[in-house]
Protein backbone atom coordinates (compact mmCIF):
# COMPACT_ATOMS: atom_id res chain seq x y z
CA UNK A 1 0.00 0.00 0.00
CA UNK A 2 0.99 3.37 0.42
CA UNK A 3 3.52 5.22 2.61
CA UNK A 4 2.17 5.75 5.77
CA UNK A 5 2.10 9.62 6.11
CA UNK A 6 1.74 10.50 3.06
CA UNK A 7 -1.94 8.33 2.74
CA UNK A 8 -2.91 9.53 6.17
CA UNK A 9 -1.72 12.96 4.98
CA UNK A 10 -4.12 12.98 1.59
CA UNK A 11 -7.23 11.95 3.59
CA UNK A 12 -6.59 14.49 5.71
CA UNK A 13 -5.76 17.20 3.41
CA UNK A 14 -8.76 15.93 1.14
CA UNK A 15 -11.07 16.07 3.99
CA UNK A 16 -10.23 19.67 4.86
CA UNK A 17 -9.81 21.05 1.61
CA UNK A 18 -13.50 20.14 1.51
CA UNK A 19 -14.34 22.53 3.98
CA UNK A 20 -12.69 25.43 2.40
CA UNK A 21 -15.13 24.38 -0.49
CA UNK A 22 -17.86 24.65 1.74
CA UNK A 23 -17.19 28.08 3.24
CA UNK A 24 -17.82 29.43 0.39
CA UNK A 25 -21.70 27.94 -0.62
CA UNK A 26 -24.66 29.16 0.28
CA UNK A 27 -23.51 30.21 3.54
CA UNK A 28 -21.95 33.90 1.45
CA UNK A 29 -25.77 34.32 0.01
CA UNK A 30 -27.38 34.29 3.81
CA UNK A 31 -24.73 36.36 5.20
CA UNK A 32 -24.18 39.21 2.93
CA UNK A 33 -28.43 39.10 3.18
CA UNK A 34 -27.69 39.98 6.82
CA UNK A 35 -25.32 42.38 5.88
CA UNK A 36 -28.27 44.26 4.05
CA UNK A 37 -26.66 43.38 0.86
CA UNK A 38 -29.04 43.61 -2.38
CA UNK A 39 -30.07 40.45 -4.47
CA UNK A 40 -28.43 42.17 -7.59
CA UNK A 41 -25.30 42.91 -5.37
CA UNK A 42 -24.70 39.40 -3.95
CA UNK A 43 -25.03 37.81 -7.16
CA UNK A 44 -22.35 40.34 -9.21
CA UNK A 45 -19.78 39.19 -6.47
CA UNK A 46 -20.92 35.32 -6.45
CA UNK A 47 -20.42 35.94 -10.76
CA UNK A 48 -17.24 37.34 -10.44
CA UNK A 49 -15.66 34.36 -8.32
CA UNK A 50 -17.20 32.09 -11.06
CA UNK A 51 -16.17 34.33 -13.87
CA UNK A 52 -12.70 34.11 -12.34
CA UNK A 53 -12.65 30.70 -11.81
CA UNK A 54 -13.93 29.95 -15.13
CA UNK A 55 -11.28 32.34 -17.15
CA UNK A 56 -8.20 30.58 -15.42
CA UNK A 57 -8.38 26.92 -15.23
CA UNK A 58 -6.25 26.57 -18.36
CA UNK A 59 -4.01 29.31 -17.10
CA UNK A 60 -3.53 27.68 -13.91
CA UNK A 61 -2.92 23.75 -15.13
CA UNK A 62 -0.50 25.28 -17.16
CA UNK A 63 1.02 26.80 -14.66
CA UNK A 64 0.23 24.01 -11.64
CA UNK A 65 2.54 22.06 -14.70
CA UNK A 66 5.38 24.02 -15.05
CA UNK A 67 5.94 24.23 -11.60
CA UNK A 68 8.44 21.56 -9.93
CA UNK A 69 6.78 22.00 -6.19
CA UNK A 70 3.27 20.96 -6.18
CA UNK A 71 3.06 21.21 -2.23
CA UNK A 72 3.91 25.00 -2.17
CA UNK A 73 1.36 25.47 -5.09
CA UNK A 74 -1.42 23.61 -2.26
CA UNK A 75 0.12 25.42 0.59
CA UNK A 76 -0.17 29.01 -0.80
CA UNK A 77 -3.92 27.93 -2.16
CA UNK A 78 -5.24 26.84 1.20
CA UNK A 79 -3.38 30.33 2.56
CA UNK A 80 -5.28 32.16 0.24
CA UNK A 81 -8.61 30.58 0.51
CA UNK A 82 -8.15 31.13 4.14
CA UNK A 83 -7.07 35.24 3.74
CA UNK A 84 -10.28 34.79 1.44
CA UNK A 85 -12.59 33.59 4.46
CA UNK A 86 -11.10 36.65 6.89
CA UNK A 87 -11.63 39.25 4.26
CA UNK A 88 -15.30 38.12 4.36
CA UNK A 89 -15.47 38.02 7.71
CA UNK A 90 -13.79 41.29 9.10
CA UNK A 91 -14.88 43.50 5.96
CA UNK A 92 -18.68 42.51 4.73
CA UNK A 93 -17.92 45.76 1.99
CA UNK A 94 -18.23 45.24 -1.82
CA UNK A 95 -14.24 45.70 -2.56
CA UNK A 96 -12.91 42.98 -0.07
CA UNK A 97 -15.60 40.82 -1.02
CA UNK A 98 -15.16 41.30 -4.58
CA UNK A 99 -11.11 40.44 -3.90
CA UNK A 100 -11.94 37.72 -1.76
CA UNK A 101 -14.41 35.89 -4.46
CA UNK A 102 -11.18 36.55 -6.68
CA UNK A 103 -9.19 35.29 -4.73
CA UNK A 104 -10.85 31.93 -3.98
CA UNK A 105 -11.46 31.61 -7.59
CA UNK A 106 -8.02 32.08 -8.33
CA UNK A 107 -6.73 29.58 -5.16
CA UNK A 108 -9.11 26.88 -6.38
CA UNK A 109 -7.89 26.76 -9.89
CA UNK A 110 -4.60 25.74 -8.54
CA UNK A 111 -5.77 23.59 -5.53
CA UNK A 112 -7.37 20.78 -6.94
CA UNK A 113 -5.01 19.94 -9.50
CA UNK A 114 -2.22 20.48 -6.97
CA UNK A 115 -3.85 18.05 -5.17
CA UNK A 116 -4.14 15.29 -7.95
CA UNK A 117 -0.74 15.85 -8.62
CA UNK A 118 0.28 15.20 -5.58
CA UNK A 119 -1.35 12.05 -5.19
CA UNK A 120 -0.32 10.54 -8.75
CA UNK A 121 3.26 11.46 -7.53
CA UNK A 122 2.60 9.12 -4.19
CA UNK A 123 1.06 6.97 -6.21
CA UNK A 124 4.31 6.68 -8.55
CA UNK A 125 6.37 6.43 -5.62
CA UNK A 126 4.55 3.43 -4.15
CA UNK A 127 5.10 1.72 -7.43
CA UNK A 128 8.41 2.53 -8.12
CA UNK A 129 8.99 1.25 -4.49
CA UNK A 130 7.75 -1.95 -4.70
CA UNK A 131 9.20 -2.69 -8.06
CA UNK A 132 5.48 -1.94 -10.32
CA UNK A 133 3.14 -4.10 -7.33
CA UNK A 134 1.35 -0.83 -7.28
CA UNK A 135 0.35 -1.17 -10.46
CA UNK A 136 -3.38 -0.73 -10.27
CA UNK A 137 -4.11 1.38 -6.86
CA UNK A 138 -4.15 4.68 -9.10
CA UNK A 139 -8.29 4.14 -9.51
CA UNK A 140 -8.49 3.52 -5.34
CA UNK A 141 -6.26 6.39 -4.31
CA UNK A 142 -8.13 8.74 -6.23
CA UNK A 143 -11.84 7.13 -4.75
CA UNK A 144 -10.19 7.39 -1.22
CA UNK A 145 -9.44 11.03 -1.68
CA UNK A 146 -13.44 11.52 -3.54
CA UNK A 147 -14.36 9.92 -0.35
CA UNK A 148 -12.44 12.09 2.45
CA UNK A 149 -13.64 15.05 0.49
CA UNK A 150 -17.55 13.87 0.67
CA UNK A 151 -17.40 13.26 4.13
CA UNK A 152 -15.62 16.59 5.05
CA UNK A 153 -17.56 18.28 2.70
CA UNK A 154 -20.90 16.96 4.84
CA UNK A 155 -19.71 17.71 8.03
CA UNK A 156 -18.04 21.31 7.47
CA UNK A 157 -21.56 22.06 5.85
CA UNK A 158 -23.51 20.57 9.19
CA UNK A 159 -20.88 22.53 11.60
CA UNK A 160 -21.02 25.84 9.29
CA UNK A 161 -25.04 25.66 9.01
CA UNK A 162 -24.96 25.32 13.15
CA UNK A 163 -22.61 27.56 14.34
CA UNK A 164 -24.44 30.09 11.25
CA UNK A 165 -27.92 29.40 13.37
CA UNK A 166 -26.22 29.28 16.93
CA UNK A 167 -23.91 31.66 16.84
CA UNK A 168 -23.59 34.48 13.43
CA UNK A 169 -23.45 33.67 9.79
CA UNK A 170 -20.07 36.11 10.61
CA UNK A 171 -18.63 33.41 12.66
CA UNK A 172 -19.22 31.14 9.54
CA UNK A 173 -16.18 32.35 7.50
CA UNK A 174 -13.94 32.05 11.22
CA UNK A 175 -14.77 28.79 11.31
CA UNK A 176 -13.98 27.95 7.41
CA UNK A 177 -10.40 29.66 8.45
CA UNK A 178 -10.16 27.91 11.44
CA UNK A 179 -10.54 24.27 9.70
CA UNK A 180 -8.01 25.01 6.86
CA UNK A 181 -5.24 24.75 9.39
CA UNK A 182 -5.43 21.18 9.91
CA UNK A 183 -5.39 20.57 6.12
CA UNK A 184 -1.61 22.30 6.05
CA UNK A 185 -0.39 20.15 8.36
CA UNK A 186 -1.85 17.47 6.91
CA UNK A 187 -0.05 18.55 3.87
CA UNK A 188 3.15 18.34 5.59
CA UNK A 189 2.41 14.86 6.18
CA UNK A 190 2.58 13.85 2.33
CA UNK A 191 6.23 13.02 1.13
CA UNK A 192 7.86 14.91 -0.85
CA UNK A 193 8.49 12.80 -3.96
CA UNK A 194 7.42 14.94 -6.78
CA UNK A 195 9.87 14.32 -10.15
CA UNK A 196 11.13 17.09 -11.72
CA UNK A 197 8.54 19.20 -12.96
CA UNK A 198 9.78 17.77 -16.72
CA UNK A 199 9.11 14.56 -15.81
CA UNK A 200 5.82 12.54 -16.89
CA UNK A 201 4.21 11.69 -12.99
CA UNK A 202 1.32 10.36 -14.84
CA UNK A 203 3.34 7.69 -16.64
CA UNK A 204 5.28 6.75 -13.74
CA UNK A 205 2.12 6.65 -11.25
CA UNK A 206 0.80 3.71 -14.39
CA UNK A 207 3.80 1.51 -13.54
CA UNK A 208 6.58 2.81 -15.69
CA UNK A 209 10.03 2.40 -14.42
CA UNK A 210 11.56 4.94 -16.48
CA UNK A 211 10.93 8.38 -16.11
CA UNK A 212 9.48 9.74 -19.31
CA UNK A 213 9.87 12.95 -20.58
CA UNK A 214 6.73 15.73 -20.74
CA UNK A 215 5.64 16.27 -23.91
CA UNK A 216 4.45 19.35 -25.85
CA UNK A 217 1.25 21.08 -25.15
CA UNK A 218 -0.54 20.19 -28.78
CA UNK A 219 0.55 16.43 -28.14
CA UNK A 220 -2.53 16.92 -25.54
CA UNK A 221 -4.51 19.20 -27.56
CA UNK A 222 -4.72 16.80 -30.90
CA UNK A 223 -5.69 14.36 -28.98
CA UNK A 224 -9.59 13.91 -29.88
CA UNK A 225 -10.26 11.77 -26.31
CA UNK A 226 -9.78 14.61 -24.43
CA UNK A 227 -12.20 16.53 -27.00
CA UNK A 228 -14.91 14.12 -26.16
CA UNK A 229 -14.29 13.37 -22.71
CA UNK A 230 -14.72 17.82 -22.13
CA UNK A 231 -18.00 17.77 -24.18
CA UNK A 232 -19.17 14.55 -21.68
CA UNK A 233 -17.75 16.65 -18.77
CA UNK A 234 -20.11 19.90 -20.19
CA UNK A 235 -23.31 17.86 -20.35
CA UNK A 236 -23.20 16.35 -17.02
CA UNK A 237 -22.44 19.88 -15.21
CA UNK A 238 -25.44 21.05 -17.78
CA UNK A 239 -27.61 18.63 -16.10
CA UNK A 240 -26.03 18.20 -12.71
CA UNK A 241 -25.50 21.73 -11.45
CA UNK A 242 -29.59 23.13 -12.01
CA UNK A 243 -31.21 19.65 -10.14
CA UNK A 244 -30.58 20.90 -6.22
CA UNK A 245 -31.60 24.29 -6.86
CA UNK A 246 -34.67 23.26 -8.35
CA UNK A 247 -35.37 21.28 -6.19
CA UNK A 248 -34.87 23.11 -3.10
CA UNK A 249 -37.26 25.65 -4.79
CA UNK A 250 -40.21 23.13 -5.11
CA UNK A 251 -39.45 21.60 -0.85
CA UNK A 252 -39.85 25.57 0.28
CA UNK A 253 -43.22 25.42 -1.13
CA UNK A 254 -44.46 22.54 -0.07
CA UNK A 255 -42.37 21.31 3.09
CA UNK A 256 -43.51 23.98 5.17
CA UNK A 257 -41.56 24.89 8.59
CA UNK A 258 -39.24 21.47 8.04
CA UNK A 259 -37.58 23.13 4.22
CA UNK A 260 -34.43 23.70 6.01
CA UNK A 261 -34.14 20.36 7.52
CA UNK A 262 -35.33 18.61 4.09
CA UNK A 263 -32.89 20.77 1.81
CA UNK A 264 -30.08 19.63 4.26
CA UNK A 265 -30.90 16.17 4.26
CA UNK A 266 -30.63 16.54 0.50
CA UNK A 267 -27.00 18.33 0.81
CA UNK A 268 -25.84 15.98 3.28
CA UNK A 269 -27.39 12.48 2.31
CA UNK A 270 -25.99 12.23 -0.71
CA UNK A 271 -22.50 12.82 0.55
CA UNK A 272 -22.57 10.40 2.71
CA UNK A 273 -23.60 7.77 -0.28
CA UNK A 274 -20.80 9.21 -2.34
CA UNK A 275 -18.37 8.83 0.67
CA UNK A 276 -19.26 4.64 0.98
CA UNK A 277 -18.69 4.04 -3.07
CA UNK A 278 -16.09 6.13 -4.10
CA UNK A 279 -13.48 4.01 -2.94
CA UNK A 280 -15.40 0.70 -4.65
CA UNK A 281 -15.83 3.13 -8.13
CA UNK A 282 -11.89 3.50 -8.40
CA UNK A 283 -11.74 -0.37 -7.73
CA UNK A 284 -14.01 -0.89 -10.31
CA UNK A 285 -12.44 1.59 -12.54
CA UNK A 286 -9.69 -0.37 -12.35
CA UNK A 287 -10.39 -3.59 -12.81
CA UNK A 288 -13.66 -3.41 -15.36
CA UNK A 289 -12.41 -0.23 -17.11
CA UNK A 290 -14.00 3.51 -17.39
CA UNK A 291 -15.92 3.24 -20.15
CA UNK A 292 -18.37 0.68 -18.50
CA UNK A 293 -18.06 2.45 -15.10
CA UNK A 294 -18.84 5.90 -16.44
CA UNK A 295 -22.03 4.50 -18.39
CA UNK A 296 -23.37 3.01 -15.45
CA UNK A 297 -22.65 5.55 -12.61
CA UNK A 298 -23.55 8.33 -14.97
CA UNK A 299 -26.90 6.89 -16.21
CA UNK A 300 -28.17 7.78 -12.16
CA UNK A 301 -28.16 11.55 -13.00
CA UNK A 302 -30.84 11.46 -15.84
CA UNK A 303 -32.95 9.23 -13.77
CA UNK A 304 -32.77 11.75 -10.94
CA UNK A 305 -33.38 14.33 -12.57
CA UNK A 306 -36.70 12.57 -14.59
CA UNK A 307 -37.89 11.42 -10.98
CA UNK A 308 -38.02 14.83 -9.94
CA UNK A 309 -40.24 15.88 -12.20
CA UNK A 310 -42.70 13.50 -11.48
CA UNK A 311 -43.11 14.37 -7.60
CA UNK A 312 -43.09 17.50 -4.85
CA UNK A 313 -43.32 15.10 -1.85
CA UNK A 314 -40.31 16.57 0.10
CA UNK A 315 -39.57 12.36 1.21
CA UNK A 316 -39.52 11.70 -1.94
CA UNK A 317 -37.84 14.37 -3.05
CA UNK A 318 -34.78 13.63 -0.38
CA UNK A 319 -34.83 9.39 -1.42
CA UNK A 320 -34.37 10.56 -4.63
CA UNK A 321 -31.43 12.81 -4.34
CA UNK A 322 -29.54 9.66 -3.01
CA UNK A 323 -29.06 9.01 -6.55
CA UNK A 324 -27.07 12.45 -6.90
CA UNK A 325 -24.00 9.85 -4.26
CA UNK A 326 -23.85 7.64 -7.51
CA UNK A 327 -23.54 10.24 -10.23
CA UNK A 328 -21.31 12.91 -8.04
CA UNK A 329 -19.10 10.22 -6.59
CA UNK A 330 -18.54 8.12 -9.71
CA UNK A 331 -17.56 11.81 -11.86
CA UNK A 332 -15.59 12.84 -8.71
CA UNK A 333 -13.20 9.92 -9.16
CA UNK A 334 -13.44 9.54 -12.68
CA UNK A 335 -12.24 12.72 -14.05
CA UNK A 336 -8.52 12.96 -12.35
CA UNK A 337 -8.37 9.06 -13.27
CA UNK A 338 -9.36 10.24 -16.63
CA UNK A 339 -7.49 12.93 -17.20
CA UNK A 340 -4.11 10.77 -15.85
CA UNK A 341 -4.65 7.92 -18.66
CA UNK A 342 -4.75 10.71 -20.94
CA UNK A 343 -1.55 12.79 -20.44
CA UNK A 344 0.45 9.22 -20.35
CA UNK A 345 2.34 10.35 -23.51
CA UNK A 346 2.08 14.39 -23.38
CA UNK A 347 2.73 15.07 -19.26
CA UNK A 348 0.11 17.80 -19.08
CA UNK A 349 -2.03 16.27 -16.35
CA UNK A 350 -2.54 19.79 -14.72
CA UNK A 351 -3.48 21.33 -17.99
CA UNK A 352 -5.28 18.64 -18.57
CA UNK A 353 -7.62 19.10 -15.56
CA UNK A 354 -7.99 22.68 -16.03
CA UNK A 355 -9.47 22.53 -20.07
CA UNK A 356 -11.90 19.70 -18.29
CA UNK A 357 -12.47 22.26 -15.30
CA UNK A 358 -13.32 24.81 -18.22
CA UNK A 359 -15.57 22.36 -19.56
CA UNK A 360 -17.46 22.20 -15.82
CA UNK A 361 -17.52 25.35 -15.59
CA UNK A 362 -19.84 26.36 -18.45
CA UNK A 363 -21.62 23.56 -18.42
CA UNK A 364 -22.53 24.35 -14.78
CA UNK A 365 -23.47 28.21 -15.44
CA UNK A 366 -25.43 27.57 -18.03
CA UNK A 367 -27.81 25.05 -16.16
CA UNK A 368 -28.65 27.49 -13.57
CA UNK A 369 -29.46 29.96 -16.06
CA UNK A 370 -31.45 27.44 -18.24
CA UNK A 371 -33.22 25.64 -14.86
CA UNK A 372 -34.45 29.27 -13.73
CA UNK A 373 -35.49 30.51 -17.02
CA UNK A 374 -37.76 27.10 -17.70
CA UNK A 375 -38.98 26.61 -13.95
CA UNK A 376 -40.42 29.83 -14.08
CA UNK A 377 -43.08 28.40 -16.76
CA UNK A 378 -43.16 24.38 -15.99
CA UNK A 379 -40.71 23.18 -12.87
CA UNK A 380 -41.70 19.80 -14.33
CA UNK A 381 -40.16 20.78 -17.78
CA UNK A 382 -36.97 22.35 -16.38
CA UNK A 383 -36.73 18.48 -14.92
CA UNK A 384 -36.88 17.00 -18.00
CA UNK A 385 -34.65 19.39 -19.56
CA UNK A 386 -32.04 18.57 -17.19
CA UNK A 387 -32.85 14.84 -17.56
CA UNK A 388 -31.77 15.05 -21.32
CA UNK A 389 -28.99 17.20 -20.73
CA UNK A 390 -27.72 13.91 -18.47
CA UNK A 391 -29.15 11.57 -20.76
CA UNK A 392 -26.74 13.18 -23.52
CA UNK A 393 -23.89 12.81 -21.53
CA UNK A 394 -24.37 9.09 -21.11
CA UNK A 395 -24.80 9.01 -24.71
CA UNK A 396 -21.83 10.74 -25.83
CA UNK A 397 -19.86 8.18 -23.24
CA UNK A 398 -21.09 5.45 -25.01
CA UNK A 399 -20.45 6.85 -28.58
CA UNK A 400 -17.23 8.69 -28.12
CA UNK A 401 -15.27 7.92 -25.12
CA UNK A 402 -13.32 4.81 -25.46
CA UNK A 403 -11.69 2.89 -22.77
CA UNK A 404 -8.72 5.06 -21.69
CA UNK A 405 -7.70 2.39 -19.16
CA UNK A 406 -3.97 1.63 -19.74
CA UNK A 407 -2.42 -1.83 -19.43
CA UNK A 408 1.42 -2.51 -19.68
CA UNK A 409 2.14 0.48 -20.93
CA UNK A 410 -0.03 0.96 -23.67
CA UNK A 411 -2.80 3.17 -24.18
CA UNK A 412 -6.13 1.62 -24.61
CA UNK A 413 -8.06 1.97 -28.11
CA UNK A 414 -10.39 4.99 -28.54
CA UNK A 415 -13.73 4.84 -30.38
CA UNK A 416 -13.01 8.46 -31.05
CA UNK A 417 -9.30 8.39 -31.89
CA UNK A 418 -8.71 4.74 -33.50
CA UNK A 419 -5.41 5.60 -34.95
CA UNK A 420 -3.66 8.11 -32.29
CA UNK A 421 0.44 7.42 -32.64
CA UNK A 422 2.98 8.01 -30.21
CA UNK A 423 4.98 11.39 -30.18
CA UNK A 424 8.46 11.61 -31.52
CA UNK A 425 10.68 10.31 -29.76
CA UNK A 426 8.91 8.44 -27.58
CA UNK A 427 8.78 4.64 -26.50
CA UNK A 428 6.35 2.67 -28.52
CA UNK A 429 3.54 1.57 -27.31
CA UNK A 430 2.72 -2.12 -26.75
CA UNK A 431 -0.26 -4.03 -27.61
CA UNK A 432 -3.74 -1.97 -26.88
CA UNK A 433 -6.82 -3.32 -24.61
Amino acid sequence: MFPRNSQRGLDGLNFFVANLQAAFGSFIAVYLTGAHWTQGQIGVVLSIGSVTAMVSQVPAGMLVDRLRDKHRVAGLSILAVIFSCLLLALFPQQMPVAVAEILHGLASCTLNPAISAITLAVVATQIARSAGAGVGLLGERFGRNASFAAVGNAIAAGLMGAVGYWVSPQATFFLGAALAVPGLLALMMIERTEPAASVNTAALAEGERAPREMGRVWDLLRDRRLFSFAVCVAFFHLSNAGILSLAAGQVTKDAGNIAEIVIAACILLPQLVGAVLSPHVGRLAETIGRRPVMLVTFAALPLRAALLATTTNPYLIVAIQLLDGISSASFGVMMPLVAADLTRVSGRFNLCMGILGLAMGAGASFSTTLAGTVADRSPPLAFVLLAAAGLVCVLLVWLLMGDTRHRNGAPAASLSDPARREPAGSVPAGRTD
